[in-house]
């Protein structure tokens, strides 16, 4: 479909491309990587015409139609999402155009031009019915609904809407347009959870040829039939998705590493002649054969891989068992009630992901636990020691562009050496030139990175991340996926980066219809179980019986759902709730009379330890044997506590399982 044959494209002083080629072919859907700067943007732009080959040529079969989605997008203003996406199908609506234009003829021809119109509008309604042109407005709206726009949007202004809704709408335009070959740079980068899930399904049914930059490994796993690497100006095709990619390239590396070890002894072999029988007369055809030889040597690279800097959170300070509860939390934007009632709790060491659809409330539930936002009604209270650290979605913004980037990541470093600054920066891909640079030079990806490289200088307990994968490229979300895999503490986050959703938590909130259902496992266990219909139920809201949670109301049953609750029901749901309460509060007062006691005696042994750690104490011999004597017992009592906490927290949650059966 598209022929690329030993072009060659550069900007300026640098070459991107030096004798590149790559046949596309139909229905082969390619993943195209490569690290940043490599060309794969420009590789787009040549397919499309907008730049041209220095050298070489692009072949495109007859009548081909490319669709092209690049990052960034011309503003969209004038016109309803509705008609902008229905751009997409321009053919099919001139067609149904023409048609009506047909019908109106008919309507006053002379009966000798009948025959020959009717002929012509057979043929056109053929082909109409064939492109479903009877069914443009369901298309266009099944799209845009995939997409996560609601059916009251359709009809506003594109004008109103951010930039990357505005991406959703040029991307929908795109998928109903259909065309032979789809080019999509970056394409999950603007859509949520659910929406990518969509958009997946929907490409994989995709019948013409497609082609995808993406840093989403979920993505690259679960979409490609090839792999297309661009690096170093070359472009080399693997067969399946990324990971076999992986482990082919993993096998490419292992022999050119082999080759590059036999080619080093020859050349050493070579070299130790040259050396030893330079100055002999005898030797000198020999000497100057085997010099020729080096000279004509087509050295092979060093394959082996330049290993990724893994770096850790600094160890995160211990916290109570309860990180955070919400109560009785109300939350709406005008009318649009998002929140009624709603209770939640997280737990030390919980890694928590929050998904759900488009406009559910996952945001504003990350915003409420982060105190970005305060409940208009409802409490939110933090556990004992919590240190939060809360990562927005435009965490950029707060930036002091001004600064160096060493300076804007000294500025939070509080007291820490520049080179371990320097160091958690490195892992985040800013060499010693990088580190120099003003804040405002840097591109969005540069600038999430280093917002994100902060957040990895202090001791935090608890980590509220929206969507810190944004802008990543691979090398830095395995960085980031890897301190957050070893991080101590908790941690509630909102990514559409499947794959890392599945690295790092434990545990997924499906956020819907104003409830919370808590799923223990990995996000591919939470999908494995709503594909076998295992929903368990979602959390109580404030004052609602455990035994009676209703799973939230669909369409059909929403007359049910509102219809309100008897007074009986409500008299038994009462003392319920009274009979739980006065078996679980002096179970739960113990549970926190140990905690705080553990806490206690956590901080006096840290002050211990700190004497401890000062060089001046050990002046004094009967000082240094008291404090030890004495960090001791303090270290014994606090494995005591530590156990009479474990027991109250046990025989309370025994009680409260109790309860509920």
């Amino acid at each position: 479909m598209i022929h690329i044959e030993n072009i060659r494209k550069s900007f300026g002083p640098e070459t991107l491309f030096e004798g590149l080629s790559w046949h596309v072919k139909r229905g082969h859907r390619y993943g195209l990587i490569g690290p940043n700067g490599a060309g794969k943007t420009t590789l787009f732009g040549l397919m499309t015409g907008l730049h041209q080959p220095e050298t070489g040529q692009i072949r495109r079969a007859r009548d081909l139609t490319i669709g092209h989605l690049p990052q960034e997008i011309a503003t969209l203003a004038g016109i309803s999402i509705r008609d902008e996406a229905r751009k997409g199908l321009a053919g099919v609506v001139a067609i149904g155009e023409e048609l009506r234009a047909l019908e109106a003829q008919l309507a006053t021809a002379a009966a000798d031009e009948v025959p020959a119109l009717m002929e012509r509008y057979a043929r056109l309604q053929a082909r109409f019915e064939m492109l479903g042109g009877f069914r443009v407005e369901n298309r266009v709206e099944e799209v845009l609904a995939g997409l996560g726009f609601r059916p009251s949007d359709f009809d506003k202004d594109c004008g109103t809407l951010s930039g990357g809704w505005q991406m959703r709408v040029a991307l929908a335009r795109l998928l109903l347009q259909s065309p032979d070959v789809l080019l999509l740079d970056e394409p999950t980068n603007h859509l949520d959870l659910e929406s990518v899930n969509w958009l997946e399904s929907f490409l994989q049914q995709y019948s013409g040829s497609l082609i995808f930059i993406s840093h989403d490994r979920w993505f690259l796993d679960r979409l490609p039939t090839h792999i297309a690497e661009l690096a170093g100006g070359e472009l080399r095709l693997y067969t399946g998705n990324f990971t076999s990619y992986l482990q082919q390239s993993e096998l490419q590396a292992t022999q050119l590493e082999r080759e590059r070890q036999s080619q080093e002894r020859k050349i050493a072999h070579l070299q130790q002649f040259v050396e030893r029988f330079r100055y002999k007369a005898s030797k000198a055809k020999q000497v100057q054969s085997r010099v020729k030889m080096l000279a004509k040597i087509d050295r092979v690279e060093d394959a082996r891989s330049i290993e990724t800097i893994r770096i850790k959170l600094p160890e995160a300070p211990r916290s109570g068992q309860v990180v955070m509860r919400l109560e009785n939390v109300h939350q709406a934007y005008g009318e649009k009630v998002i929140y009624q009632g709603l209770d939640v709790e997280m737990i030390r060491g919980e890694r928590i992901a929050l998904v759900g659809p488009n406009g559910a409330g996952k945001s504003t539930l990350l915003k409420l636990l982060a105190g970005a936002i305060h409940p208009q009604r409802g409490l939110r209270e933090l556990g004992h020691g919590v240190r939060p650290y809360y990562f927005a979605q435009h965490q950029v913004e707060a930036l002091d562009l001004r600064r160096s980037v060493l300076a804007e990541a000294m500025a939070d470093a509080e007291g820490l050496l520049p080179q371990r600054v320097r160091a958690v920066l490195g892992a985040f891909l800013f060499d010693a030139e990088d580190v120099e640079k003003p804040v405002g030079v840097l591109s969005g990806g540069e600038k999430n990175r280093l917002a994100l490289a902060k957040m990895l200088l202090l001791p935090r307990n608890l980590l509220l991340l929206d969507e810190p994968t944004n802008h990543l490229d691979m090398a830095s979300r395995a960085v980031l996926e890897d301190a957050l895999a070893g991080f101590g503490g908790t941690l509630v986050l909102i990514s559409h980066d499947r794959h890392f959703i599945d690295g790092v938590c434990n545990v997924v909130w499906d956020v819907s219809h104003g409830r919370v259902t808590p799923y223990r496992g990995t996000y591919s266990e939470y999908l494995a179980r709503k594909e076998r219909g295992d929903r368990p139920a979602p959390l109580p809201l404030h004052g609602e019986s455990p035994h009676r949670v209703p799973v939230p109301a669909t369409p059909a049953d929403d007359d049910d759902a509102r219809r309100p609750s008897k007074r009986d029901d409500r008299r038994r749901e009462a003392e319920a709730r009274q009979r739980r309460s006065s078996v679980t509060r002096p179970l739960r007062t113990a549970a926190e009379a140990a905690e705080a006691r553990a806490q206690a005696l956590e901080a006096r042994l840290q002050g211990l330890r700190e004497v401890q750690a000062d060089p001046a104490h050990y002046a004094r011999g009967d000082e240094v044997q008291r404090v030890a004597r004495e960090a001791a017992e303090v270290e014994a009592a606090l494995a005591a506590a530590y156990s009479a906490w474990e027991s109250a927290v046990a025989a309370l949650e025994e009680a409260e399982a109790a309860l509920e059966d």
